[in-house]
C-alpha cells in the first residue's frame, strides 16, 4: 500500500472513531506507522478532530473512566509534528486539567496524569500548560502514596514534565516527592533492577534540574549506583543517552557514584571514536561540559581531547551549534588549557562567536559567563581577545539586567574580563559589574550568598582596575565580607596574595577604605609568613628524618 493510501486509510479511521477510546487507539497506532511519511498531516488532522469532537466532553469522560484515551491522544498530537493544532489542543486540555477539583483529578489516575505532565511540559511557554502541570504537581504532593503504583517510565514522565519549570516551588516540591519514591524503591530486595535504560536516563535528566535539593542529589546517587551495576552494558546505551547521563551527573561532582559513572562513560566514549560522526552537536557539547567537572581524571581529559579533534574535523558545522552548546564546549575545553587540541577547538569556537556577534543577545546569562571565563584561560590568544571584547559589549548592553546573573556568573565575568585590562570595553563592563556587586552588598544579607570562590574571583578581578572608583568601592565591600568570614577561609595562593598586595599598593593616595585594605594586607602578609614558616619547618623535619635514617643505617 502506498504512503498516500496509508494516510487516507488513517484519516478515515479517525473520522469513523465513535468515542475517545477508539479515537486514541487509532491515533497511537497510526502515529507509529506514519513516522516516516505524512506524519505531520495525520497528527494535525487528528489534533483538530480531537479538539472539536472530544475535548468538549472531557469532564464527562473522566467520570466514565475514559481519561486514558485523552492522555495518550494528547501525548501524540502535542509533539512537534502536531504543529499549531497540536499545541492548541494541548493548551486547552491543560486549561481544563488546571480547573479540576481533587475528586475529579483523582479519577483521572496517576499514570494518565504522568502522560499529561510530559505533554504539557513540551509547551512550557504556554501559560495554560504551566497551570495544568501545577495542578498535577499539587496532586502528586497531596497524594504521594499514589506514586507507588507507577513504573519508572511514568515517574520519569512526571519529573521531566515538571522540569520544564524548575524555578516554580510546586514543581520543586513534587520533584522531592518523586525523588523520595525512587530512593525508597532502591531499598527493596531487587533494588532498581526493573528500571529500564530509558527510565534511568530520563530520571537523571529530570532530577538534574534541581541540583541543590538534597533529595535530588540522593536520588541521582542512587541511580548512579544502579548504572554502575550495569557498567558492563554501557555499550548498549545510545550516544544521546550517554550524553544526557554525563550532563545530569555533572551537577553533583562531589558525589562519588556520579563521578564513577561519568568516568566509566568517558571510557565508553573513547571506545566509540570511530563512531563520533554519529554524535550530535548537542551530545558532544554535553559530554565535554560534563567531563570537565572531573578535570583530574585522565580519562576525562582523553575523552575531551578526542571530542575536540572531532569538532575540528567538523568545524564547518559550527554554525549549526546552539549558543548554549558553544558555551558548554568552551567551558569544558578550558579545563585543560595546556592541551593544544582543546585550545585549537576553542579558537574555532571564538571565531564562530565573533561571526554571530549580532546573535549574542540570545545567549543565556550562564552562557555569556561561561564563554568569558573559558576564553580567559588563553588571554594571549588574539582570537580570544577579540571574542572577549564582543562579549564585553554584550555585557554593557545588559547593564540593566545584571540582577539576573548568578553570583558565580558575576564572578566569572569580572575575573574573566580582568585578563584584558587594556581593552576599553572590558574595563567599561567591569565598572557596570562593580555597580551590581555594590547594589547587592547594600542588601540586608549583603554578600553572604557569594561563595568563597566567587569572592576570590571578584576581588582579584576588580583589582586589575585600581583607577576605577566603582571597582575600588566594590573591592572594599568584598574585603569587608572576607574579613568578616576570616581571610584564611579563602586560602589565597601565594601568587594571588602577592598580586592583591601589589594591586592595593597602586590605589590612589587617600582612597576611601584605606583601613580595611590595610587590615587585609596585614592578614595576607601574616598568612604568607605562617605558610613560609610551615614550609621551612616541614623541610627541616624531612631533613632530620633523613639524617636519622642515614645514622641508623
Amino acid at each position: 500500500m502506498s504512503a498516500q493510501a496509508n494516510l487516507t486509510t488513517a484519516l478515515s479511521e479517525i473520522d469513523r472513531a465513535r468515542d475517545i477510546v477508539e479515537f486514541s487507539t487509532v491515533v497511537v497506532a497510526r502515529d507509529k506507522q506514519l513516522r516516516k511519511t505524512n506524519h505531520p498531516i495525520f497528527l494535525q488532522k487528528a489534533a483538530l478532530e480531537f479538539q472539536s469532537r472530544f475535548l468538549p466532553n472531557f469532564e464527562e469522560s473522566i467520570r466514565a473512566g475514559r481519561s486514558w484515551g485523552y492522555a495518550t491522544a494528547c501525548n501524540a498530537v502535542s509533539r512537534k509534528a502536531g504543529g499549531q493544532a497540536g499545541r492548541d489542543v494541548c493548551e486547552r486540555l491543560a486549561s481544563r486539567v488546571s480547573l479540576l477539583d481533587h475528586a475529579l483529578i483523582g479519577k483521572i489516575g496517576i499514570k494518565a496524569l504522568s502522560i499529561f505532565a510530559a505533554s504539557f511540559g513540551r509547551h512550557s511557554n504556554r501559560a495554560e500548560c504551566r497551570k495544568g502541570a501545577i495542578r498535577i504537581a499539587k496532586f502528586c504532593r497531596e497524594e504521594s502514596r499514589s506514586l507507588q503504583g507507577l513504573n519508572n517510565l511514568s515517574l520519569a514522565a512526571l519529573i521531566n514534565g515538571f522540569s520544564k519549570w524548575p524555578e516554580e516551588a510546586d514543581f520543586r516540591q513534587a520533584a522531592v516527592v518523586i525523588a523520595g519514591c525512587v530512593i525508597r524503591r532502591a531499598g527493596r530486595h531487587h533494588q532498581l533492577s526493573d528500571f529500564t535504560q530509558q527510565g534511568l536516563v530520563s530520571l537523571v535528566n529530570g532530577f538534574s534540574k534541581w541540583p541543590d535539593e538534597a533529595a535530588s542529589r540522593q536520588a541521582a546517587a542512587t541511580l548512579a549506583l544502579e548504572i554502575l551495576h550495569r557498567s558492563g552494558r554501557l555499550c548498549e546505551f545510545p550516544q544521546q543517552a550517554l550524553a544526557i547521563l554525563v550532563n545530569g551527573f555533572s551537577k553533583w561532582p562531589e558525589e562519588l557514584p556520579c563521578g564513577q559513572v561519568t568516568i566509566a562513560i568517558a571510557s565508553e566514549v573513547l571506545g566509540r571514536v570511530a563512531r563520533f560522526h554519529e554524535f550530535s552537536e548537542q551530545d558532544l557539547a554535553n559530554l565535554v561540559n560534563g567531563f570537565s567537572k572531573w578535570p583530574d581524571e585522565a580519562v576525562s581529559r582523553q575523552a575531551t581531547v578526542a571530542i575536540a579533534s572531532e569538532l575540528l574535523r567538523r568545524a564547518d558545522q559550527l554554525p549549526h551549534y546552539s549558543q548554549q552548546g558553544l558555551a558548554n564546549l568552551v567551558n569544558g575545553f578550558c579545563k585543560w588549557p595546556e592541551d593544544a587540541t582543546c585550545r585549537k577547538a576553542a579558537v574555532a569556537i571564538a571565531g564562530e562567536v565573533l561571526w554571530r556577534a549580532a546573535q549574542l543577545p540570545d545567549l543565556t546569562e550562564q552562557g555569556l559567563a561561561n564563554l568569558v571565563n573559558g576564553f580567559s584561560k588563553w588571554p594571549r590568544e588574539p582570537a580570544f581577545r577579540r571574542a572577549a571584547v564582543a562579549l564585553a559589549r554584550e555585557g554593557l548592553r545588559r547593564a540593566t539586567q545584571l540582577y539576573e546573573f548568578s553570583q558565580q556568573g558575576l564572578a566569572n565575568l569580572v575575573n574573566g574580563f580582568s585578563n584584558w585590562p587594556e581593552e576599553l570595553p572590558c574595563g567599561q563592563v567591569t565598572v557596570v559589574l562593580a555597580d551590581e556587586v555594590l547594589r547587592r552588598a547594600g542588601r540586608r544579607t549583603g554578600l553572604s550568598d557569594f561563595t568563597a570562590q566567587d569572592l576570590r574571583g571578584l576581588v582579584i578581578g576588580f583589582n586589575r582596575w585600581p583607577q576605577e572608583g566603582a571597582a575600588r568601592q566594590a573591592t572594599i565591600a568584598i574585603v569587608n565580607e572576607v574579613l568578616g568570614r576570616g581571610v584564611r577561609f579563602f586560602d589565597f595562593t601565594k601568587p594571588e596574595s602577592e598580586s592583591l598586595m601589589n594591586a592595593f599598593s597602586r590605589w590612589p593616595q587617600g582612597a576611601v577604605g584605606h583601613e580595611a585594605i590595610a587590615k587585609i594586607i596585614g592578614e595576607l602578609q601574616l598568612t604568607q609568613s605562617e605558610a613560609t614558616q610551615l614550609r621551612i619547618g616541614e623541610k627541616w623535619s624531612n631533613q632530620t628524618r633523613q639524617s636519622a635514617k642515614e645514622i641508623s643505617s
